[in-house]
């Protein structure tokens, strides 16, 4: 039996491993972006580390508030003193080598000070929740978490961190990639066309919310059209695909997602005969007798082609009045509360009879067919249910950015969907919300900034070192993060496959699946 100073070793190991990881990662953002971002990083990640140190499947197990919150003030202890040392390392040494001007020393140690503070008592009061009775845990977890998603933009605001907009993006993608995970995670369909249904609904909304066809619905009722219109079109694709698996369903709904934008950018000169009448037109030679259906005096330009849709409809609520692109709080509400229950339907799903089924598929296909499983019905519902949340992000985002445009739904779209369910773990949803916030905060968010970061330090502390104009040229392209975003992507994905397959938030039954697989080999290895 351990003794309680092994125990206390154990613990103290634990802490310091765990608070390590996430500690480097938020220097790294601190050392990015400076400010008061290490107070909004600590709080942020300093409430997760007083979460997952007191997790009742660690080590030590929390039996009470008092030792819950001493064990989340040691974890977030140790997050905190890498964001005081990253504080104090940005404002006195980075800045100076990127060409900022130097911080004064006081304004320094009070961003590292409150970093520290933040980070210790956000953990301590979530070690707190976590200590409670195993019946009310969740619930006060859950509405802690909330009390921390709506309080976000004012303390994003407080800290001028600018962070919201950016935040809307990463939520917009996380709905997409929930999305995809029913798809992907649950009925194990490979789509590599998600970016189709984004463009229908987005298109649905421009067309039924904007001057190009002198439409202009309310947002509140065309938000369903368009998803059910994508949901439509999920049923399209996947009729002819129900015979595909794998490689060649992922070919079919490759090509469904090349061929959807095509149509978008081509729809510039549109005119409609009734087919019957054109055709005995034809045949008896005039073309003057054809009924005409639509685009009769001259051909209509329905989707604006390249140029795209512009201006798009905004929502308008009676109390805030027409959302505008100004005030971040009504859209960052909106498309928090479209994930939230996105989330919840989803989760619902998940545990049905349908989500069952789902899973069946995934597993075998014959031995759910011989268990009396509609296959038909069952993959269809996949695609069409994946489909419509596609088209509620696609509509939220066509409003958001009053605009759309073919290019943006391109085959790179639907991989970086993919990437985030994959990253995630596919069918978890936290994990496929996780795998979305990791890879747009770095696109989105970190990437650029630390483009700006090593032009500063290009431009400051290396080029005037260099006389050579061509390595000055190589220079230049080499430290510019910004070009290299696929690279990373690609890279992340390589290392996560070769060390951790099944995710970073794994469901369980796909990482029993892997581990399982690799037990058994190393059991046969064994034996011969």
């Amino acid at each position: 039996m351990p003794t309680a100073l092994e125990n206390m070793k154990t613990q103290l190991l634990k802490i310091i491993k765990s608070g390590g990881v996430l500690g480097a990662i938020a220097a790294f953002i601190v050392l990015i972006f400076g400010g008061w971002s290490g107070s909004v990083i600590g709080w942020l990640l300093g409430a997760y580390v007083g979460f997952a140190h007191n997790k009742g499947d660690n080590l030590h197990t929390t039996r009470n508030p008092q030792q819950g919150a001493i064990d989340g003030a040691q974890a977030g202890l140790v997050l905190g003193i890498w964001l005081f040392v990253a504080s104090i390392f940005e404002g006195l040494i980075l800045k100076p080598i990127a060409g900022r001007p130097v911080a004064n020393f006081t304004d320094v140690l009070g961003f590292g000070i409150c970093a520290l503070v933040v980070a210790t008592v956000a953990a301590a009061l979530m070690g707190i929740l976590q200590g409670l009775h195993p019946s009310r845990r969740q619930r006060a977890t859950q509405i802690a978490l909330g009390f921390v998603l709506i309080l976000f933009p004012f303390i994003d605001q407080l800290a001028q961190t600018r962070w919201i907009s950016t935040t809307i993006e990463i939520q917009i993608f996380v709905m997409l990639a929930l999305g995809l995970n029913i798809t992907v995670g649950f009925a194990g369909l490979l789509d590599l066309g998600y970016a189709a249904f984004f463009a229908i609904g987005a298109y649905t909304t421009g067309l039924l919310s904007s001057p190009q066809l002198n439409i202009h619905w309310n947002f509140w009722l065309v938000i369903f059209i368009a998803a059910g219109i994508a949901g439509l079109a999920g049923i399209v694709l996947g009729a002819p695909t129900l015979r595909l698996r794998g490689d060649y369903l992922a070919i079919v709904t490759l090509g469904f997602g090349e061929i959807v934008p095509v149509i978008f950018r081509n729809l510039t000169s549109v005119r409609i005969d009734e087919p019957i009448s054109k055709l005995i037109a034809g045949l008896i030679g005039r073309p003057e007798i054809a009924l005409c259906l639509f685009g009769c005096e001259s051909p209509v330009n329905l989707t604006g082609g390249e140029p795209g849709i512009n201006p798009i409809d905004r929502p308008f609520l009676p109390i805030i009045g027409t959302f505008t692109s100004s005030n971040y709080y009504p859209w960052y509400y909106l498309i928090l509360l479209l994930v939230v229950l996105a989330y919840f339907f989803i989760g619902r799903l998940r545990y049905s009879r349908l989500g069952r089924a789902w899973t069946a598929i995934r597993e075998d296909e014959l031995a759910a067919r011989a268990m009396g499983i509609n296959l038909v019905k069952t993959k269809l519902l996949a695609f069409a249910m994946g489909a419509t949340f596609s088209g509620f992000a696609g509509a939220f985002y066509a409003a958001y950015i009053s605009a759309i445009f073919p290019s943006v739904f391109d085959f790179s779209v639907s991989v970086i969907i993919l990437c985030m369910v994959i990253l995630g773990g596919l069918g978890n949803m936290t994990g496929v919300i996780l795998g979305g916030i990791i890879i747009m905060g770095a696109d989105r968010l970190v990437l650029p900034q630390l483009a700006r970061l090593l032009e500063g330090i290009r431009n400051t502390s290396i080029l005037p070192l260099i006389a050579n104009p061509q390595w000055q040229d190589f220079i230049r392209i080499s430290l510019d993060p910004t070009q290299m975003r696929m690279f990373l992507f690609g890279l992340t994905l390589v290392i996560m496959m070769l060390v951790r397959p099944e995710g970073l938030l794994p469901d369980r039954q796909h990482q029993a699946e892997l581990h399982n697989e690799e037990l058994a080999g190393e059991d046969v290895l064994a034996k011969s």
